[in-house]
């Protein structure tokens, strides 16, 4: 028996390694043998996606000479198209391939049909139209087609399906792109999209990861942020991305957006974070497929990055194809300088060109890369393609309300039926196929066409011609846009629509486009959902709105206060009917290597580091800007001398006086541009209780002035202890208002806190809103400072650095550390605010920008030239209108100049902004931890030594003859 089992356990044995030699060995294949061939540039040229139009006409004779000079040289790993055609696309792509030494990797956007690149293709829909018929095995047809039509015209690789998971109905990005708001759903009809894709020849992509359903920013524009709670990110976001590696997904996207107080570094991009890519992507998800970039060129990276930086800190973090910012001579230099520099080792170069490689093996580039013109035209000719995909449009459309027995429209009808087609975009009057239809079969219509542009006059216009009780159709075409940021109406149409409802409620509303739109006008009776204005799903809407089809749709996501999730009227209907803007913006700050503006940060952070080492502060954050590019921000040493959290540049500080220049002289200074008040206005005009009580004292504080208390000469004691006093917040604001004047109105300069804090109140009292909701409505919103605000919410605490403990024993953290602000709620004019270093750095650059930053004005140029020269009130005083100018041992270093400007706080925080020189120096620390008392002299010093070290490395070393060196240096 045993003679047997060993005998048998050889066969077997034999077998298997037999079986095993028949495997193809993959460290042998074609990807591994041409990785080792390539040069170290040819590598780094593997990872990178080259964009362009693939058709004739878009390409002139320098583009093509520039394209295939690159093919000759370094190579170009993929090709990412905008748009082409079938014919001299082919051509050109054709030409591509057989001049490259490698094949190369086409690949597109084709989330709703290769439509959308190629016209001649098949006109298919979005994913959430696709969910809402009901059925996943519609995905995997949409897959099939999408992916025998690109392959036909050399397309091998798909960004998509996206498998975000939209349950924020005010998404401007992605929308009817998601399957929808379940992650169950989600992730199913995501696995048989990518099914379809990859059973027919075609490389998929889950996108964008960690998703970005739940955002309010398309990060085309700007960082978009996702929610941080982790429970939520693992049972929402995260699923249907385990759903697709899970079932073999060949790439993910990872996209520019944040959860900052999930993520340990908060403001970093995903794109760009490690701890996505590894730790969660890689060794939690267990992916090991191709990891690749979101558009590096889209404002969630360049509004905050250097090209340079980014593409090195996405690469180091982990990503292994780059969609580089459109000059991919530059990405490779800098690839290649950061390998020979150590920055990045050959092998990360080596994995990254391998997963390239490995997907065009996997597509059969190596055997072919060569399109067929008859092969093309066949595919894309097919009449059963097109079939199907009608069928799977009629079942997607969705009747969401039916309380009025409106439809189907009949030519039987003898009344008019007004049909309002209705776009939000600027100067499109094109009438719509659904108007056409309707005209064409019978319907008497009178049609209207109505957009962003048409003024009030216009569309009242039309408003006065329609009757009242009259039939209307309106037909909107609201969809996401890259750049738009807005998924509604705009607001002239939005009142449009809104007297159009007052006058008639016989009124049908069909979105071809975002589901939610019902949202601004629930009185509608009758709604219906198309979820795209393309051809496709304008011919389903036709059809159901004639009863040529039945209406079977069910939403695949919940419209708040309207429809939940699956909600869907069935209605047959089946042959009732039968056919007859600023001219250019200012700077915005953005993340660059040091070596890109020629310094070397060295010294600073060595600095940086000494000053913890001899206990100026536990720790900090520095950053440092040159004409708009932030060369250096670092954090150092930790949140306390225990060592138990190390600081991050993206620690929230608590500013203590900068509050005064970043919060209450913005609020004067918008108050002042809107002629709400004038500088010489006396504060009891504004504020009749800072009169007090004490007759005595009357006339003196009725001629203190709005610039008196900017300016710290309306004679008022420096602090008083209010917080001592026993009662509530109004009665310790009763006393402040009572304070008498030390001093002469204007006989002397007094820093005051006492006096912004009135202002702060004044603020209030004309605005009739508290004054941090005035500063965040104002200021802080539009620059996107989403980090800066008075009592931090809980959530973020973790990021909140503290500052002293006090007399019981406790750490003070996350709550203010000034007693008269705490005494107050938290909001006060002298101080209460927090933020971190980069939305200091926003914030000071629009300043510099003399109130432009982007697109967004804040304040006029001459409203920040006035509140940021020296008032000259008092002979000698360095104040301007709230802000200081540099005096004395400047806290600001001792090469500012003359016409710089800038606040401290007592926490030992920091923020000067020398205009002539084009430098912002930020120094945010906790420097009365343990206790106030450990900060004189050390604390000074060093302030005065970083800040000036910053100008140092810059070779601005001529110093300001009217400023000194502390003694230490």
């Amino acid at each position: 028996m045993n003679k047997t089992k060993t005998l048998l356990y050889v066969f077997m044995s034999l077998l298997l390694i037999m079986s095993c030699s028949s495997l193809p060995n993959q460290s042998q294949g074609w990807a591994d043998r041409t990785l080792k061939k390539l040069s170290l540039r040819e590598k780094i040229a593997q990872m990178m996606i080259y964009r362009m139009q693939m058709r004739f006409k878009d390409v002139s004779t320098e583009k093509w000479n520039e394209i295939m000079m690159q093919i000759s040289s370094d190579g170009i790993g993929g090709i990412h198209l905008w748009y082409g055609d079938a014919s001299s696309s082919l051509t050109l792509m054709n030409e591509m391939q057989k001049a490259s030494k490698v094949p190369i990797l086409f690949d597109a956007d084709i989330e709703y049909g290769l439509n959308q690149r190629f016209p001649s293709a098949t006109d298919l829909f979005p994913l959430m139209a696709i969910a809402a018929t009901g059925n996943p095995d519609n995905a995997y047809v949409v897959g099939k087609i999408i992916a025998e039509e690109s392959r036909a015209v050399g397309v091998h690789w798909n960004f998509s399906p996206v498998v975000d998971v939209n349950n924020n109905p005010a998404n401007p990005i992605i929308n009817t792109r998601s399957f929808g708001e379940d992650p169950i759903l989600v992730g199913e009809y995501g696995v048989q999209f990518m099914k379809g894709l990859q059973d027919h020849g075609m490389l998929s992509t889950a996108k964008h990861f960690p998703g970005h359903g739940d955002t309010e920013t398309d990060s085309h524009s700007s960082l978009a942020m996702i929610p941080s709670d982790s429970a939520r990110l693992w049972s929402v976001e995260i699923p249907p991305f385990k759903a697709m590696i899970n079932a073999g997904v060949d790439a993910v996207m990872v996209a520019h957006v944040h959860a900052p107080d999930y993520q340990p570094e908060a403001n970093t991009p995903a794109s760009m974070d490690s701890y996505w890519i590894q730790d969660i992507l890689r060794d939690r998800l267990n992916f090991s497929g191709t990891i690749v970039t979101d558009a590096m060129g889209m404002g969630g990276i360049t509004k905050n990055y250097s090209d340079a930086y980014a593409l090195i800190e996405a690469i180091d973090a982990g990503c292994d194809v780059i969609i580089q910012n459109y000059d991919i001579k530059k990405s490779i230099n800098t690839v290649e300088e950061a390998v020979k520099r150590g920055q990045i080792s050959e092998e990360r170069i080596n994995q990254a060109a391998l997963k390239m490689l490995r997907m065009k093996e996997k597509v059969g580039l190596h055997l072919n890369s060569q399109i067929s013109l008859q092969v093309a035209q066949r595919v894309l000719s097919r009449k059963e393609s097109r079939k199907e995909a009608k069928q799977i449009a009629s079942e997607a459309i969705t009747c969401v309300k039916m309380e009025s027995n409106l439809i189907p429209f009949s030519s039987e009808e003898a009344d008019t039926l007004y049909v309002i087609d209705i776009y939000d975009t600027q100067y499109d009057h094109s009438i719509s196929g659904v108007t056409k239809g309707l005209r064409s079969a019978g319907i008497i219509i009178k049609p209207y066409q109505v957009d962003e542009s048409d003024s009030e006059s216009v569309l009242q216009t039309i408003v006065n011609e329609i009757p009242s009780r009259a039939r209307i159709l309106i037909n909107t075409s609201v969809n996401y846009k890259a750049w738009k940021n807005r998924i509604l109406l705009p607001d002239n149409e939005t009142r449009f629509v809104k007297k159009l409802i007052e006058k008639s409620d016989r009124i049908v509303l069909a979105s071809m486009g975002t589901p939610y739109l019902i949202q601004e006008f629930p009185e509608i009776p009758v709604y219906l959902c198309a979820y795209k204005s393309n051809g496709m799903m304008q011919e389903a809407l036709l059809n159901a709105l004639l009863g040529r089809t039945n209406i079977t749709g069910k939403l695949p996501v919940t419209i708040p206060g309207v429809a939940e999730l699956g909600h869907g009227i069935a209605i047959q209907m089946v042959n009732k009917i039968t056919s007859n803007k600023s001219s250019k913006p200012g700077p915005q700050i953005i993340q660059v290597m040091p070596s890109e503006i020629g310094v070397n940060t060295d010294v600073i952070t060595a600095l940086l580091n000494e000053a913890v080492e001899k206990k100026a502060w536990p720790g900090s954050v520095l950053l440092g800007a040159k004409d708009g590019k932030i060369f250096i921000q670092e954090a150092v040493g930790y949140h306390t001398y225990d060592k138990k959290r190390r600081m991050r540049k993206s620690d929230i500080f608590d500013l203590a006086s900068i509050t005064k220049v970043i919060a209450t002289t913005s609020a004067i200074m918008k108050l002042y541009e809107t002629g709400s008040i004038q500088l010489d206005d006396p504060v009891v005009k504004h504020l009749p209780k800072f009169k007090g009580k004490q007759k005595q004292y009357f006339d003196i504080k009725s001629g203190i002035t709005i610039k008196n208390l900017l300016t710290h000469t309306g004679g008022l004691p420096p602090f008083r202890q209010y917080f001592l006093m026993d009662g509530t917040a109004e009665s310790r604001l009763d006393s402040i208002y009572n304070t008498e004047p030390i001093y002469g109105v204007g006989d002397t300069t007094v820093y005051s806190d006492v006096g912004i804090i009135v202002l702060g109140k004044l603020v209030e009292s004309i605005s009739g809103i508290p004054l941090d909701e005035f500063v965040q409505s104002n200021i802080f919103e539009p620059l996107g400072m989403n980090t800066t605000f008075y009592n931090p919410p809980s959530e973020k605490s973790h990021r909140v650095v503290p500052t002293e403990i006090d007399p019981e024993g406790n750490l003070i953290r996350s709550y203010v550390h000034d007693e008269n602000a705490y005494s107050l709620g938290g909001v006060a004019g002298h101080a209460g605010l927090f933020s971190t270093a980069k939305d200091l750095g926003v914030f000071s650059q629009m300043m510099l920008n003399t109130g432009l930053y982007g697109w967004k004005r804040i304040f006029k140029p001459e409203t920040v030239d006035l509140f940021t020269k020296r008032a000259n009130i008092l002979e000698g005083s360095s104040r301007c209108l709230g802000w200081d100018s540099p005096s004395g041992k400047a806290s600001g270093g001792v090469y500012l100049s003359d016409s710089s400007f800038g606040h401290t706080g007592f926490t030992g925080t920091s923020l000067w902004i020398d205009p002539e020189n084009a430098v912002i120096v930020i120094l945010l620390t906790n420097a009365v931890h343990p206790n106030r008392k450990s900060k004189d002299p050390v604390y000074y010093n060093w302030r005065q030594r970083i800040h000036s070290s910053v100008y140092e490395i810059l070779g601005i070393v001529e110093k300001n003859p009217s400023l000194k060196w502390r003694k230490s240096w």
